[in-house]
């Protein structure tokens, strides 16, 4: 083998896979909805948060409730208004009002007008408790939760004053408790995670899963797809007599890998810029000094682990893609013969996505034993890095059996490749694909 030769033919079928996918309409228009769509999630609660700006909003309390021990306006008006929270409008007063009415049926008038969003009654049953019922143009939402949330904690108070406790007795009855986690073995001395940021973590594993699955499966079929199409074009055999079939196989998977590359390079830049920008445009926008910031769990081993199982995942299914697309000559075929490629993909993501959700147990020896198969382990590590179930020595198995399976893979694609690309008419079976495997003619 001519090693400079072959590289230089490498690097012109590349570039020219590169130059001719990135010009087309659809890459344009689709990388730029992914760029949009990524910067509208990255920044959703800042969306949403200037989408609900209004003016405050007014709620009425009405008690026909007798001797009723606590003020409910103070106590509606404390959860409707948290310390902290995301309500408020534009110059900075509390989103809710509550205030008394003396007459229900006119103020339930006011809520259909709209001069109220919500009524809340309040009356006194037989057995001594409360009744609440809750009138609203609205019978769910946040509104309708934050109202009983409230209601249960008027009832509670009122319940207390009735057994003789003040209110200065009945703060002290919901204090905080002391609550710890603790490993059940002493020997154990990793630190305890914090739930919010294990659970951030989880997020991430999965939101990476899901990118690595899509680059697998949408740029696999589209290697697949131009490889029928040369065919078709007759293009494949101009091709051939100036580079050798492992040439042109390997340009393939290295230029559709860098046009794969380039966009989803351009997504994450775009989320992550989005997301340390978040605390500075809800100042602008909203006045309100959110953090912003990257997600807990985001650390540059994670962004290292996702390049690297991202990257050899994609080129062990991308070799086995071109050698599928050169064994049939019309692309109404394609789904066929790349459908053994698209269900193990699928099956290693969906374990790794039921695994992260608790339908299965991450820990189970049969996962970590899936996790180590090159097929599946793009998706599966992922996870088990974050939920600390991989250890280094099962990370760099895991990396080794991959590569080395990539290597497999390149062999078996090449001799398929080198006499499927010249094959046309009827789809080979199966034993015409081993003796292809077996001879490379």
């Amino acid at each position: 083998m001519n090693v400079p030769r072959t590289l230089s033919n490498v690097g012109h079928i590349s570039r020219r896979e590169f130059s001719v996918r990135v010009r087309t309409r659809g890459f344009l228009i689709g990388t730029l909805l992914l760029i949009v769509g990524v910067a509208a999630i990255a920044l959703l609660p800042v969306i949403l948060s200037y989408i609900d700006r209004s003016e405050t909003q007014r709620v009425a309390v009405h008690v026909a409730a007798p001797d009723l021990t606590v003020d409910p306006v103070v106590t509606i008006a404390a959860i409707l208004n948290p310390i902290g929270g995301s309500g408020g409008t534009d110059d900075g007063a509390e989103e809710f009002t509550v205030e008394h009415v003396a007459d229900l049926e006119t103020a339930r008038g006011a809520v259909v007008a709209g001069t109220y969003v919500a009524l809340l009654d309040i009356t006194r049953g037989a057995d001594g408790d409360l009744d609440f019922t809750l009138y609203s143009n609205r019978t769910s939402g946040q509104l309708v939760a934050l109202a009983q949330q409230a209601a249960s904690s008027v009832a509670i108070s009122d319940r207390l004053g009735r057994l003789g406790i003040d209110p200065a007795g009945q703060a002290g009855l919901f204090e905080p408790v002391a609550f710890g986690v603790a490993w059940a073995d002493d020997e154990n001395l990793d630190p305890i995670d914090d739930e919010s940021a294990t659970v951030g973590q989880d997020i991430l594993a999965f939101g990476m899963t899901v990118l690595i699955f899509m680059i697998i499966l949408l740029y696999g079929n589209w290697i697949a797809m131009s490889v029928v199409e040369e065919k078709q074009s007759r293009v494949m055999e101009v091709v051939l007599n100036a580079a050798t079939p492992f040439e042109l196989l390997t340009g393939k998977v290295f230029g559709v890998g860098a046009v794969a590359l380039t966009q989803y390079g351009a997504i994450v830049v775009t989320g992550v810029a989005a997301l340390l920008l978040q605390g500075t445009i809800a100042n602008a926008l909203l006045g309100d000094a959110a953090a912003g910031g990257l997600p807990p769990g985001l650390d540059i081993g994670l962004l290292v682990a996702f390049g690297i199982y991202g990257l050899l995942g994609f080129l062990i299914y991308a070799v086995l893609y071109a050698a599928a697309g050169s064994l049939v000559s019309r692309q109404e075929d394609v789904n066929s013969v790349v459908m053994p490629m698209n269900l193990i993909s699928t099956l290693g993501y969906l374990v790794a996505v039921y695994s992260s959700i608790g339908l299965i147990d991450p820990r189970a020896t049969w996962v970590g034993i899936l996790a180590q198969v090159p097929f599946l382990s793009p998706f599966m590590m992922l996870g088990r890095i974050t939920a600390g179930l991989a250890t280094p020595l099962e990370v760099a198995l895991s990396i080794l059996l991959l590569v080395l399976a990539i290597l497999g893979a390149l062999w078996v694609a090449s001799r398929i490749y080198a006499a499927g690309v010249l094959l046309y008419g009827q789809r080979p079976g199966i034993r015409a694909i081993l003796r292809l495997v077996r001879s490379g003619t």
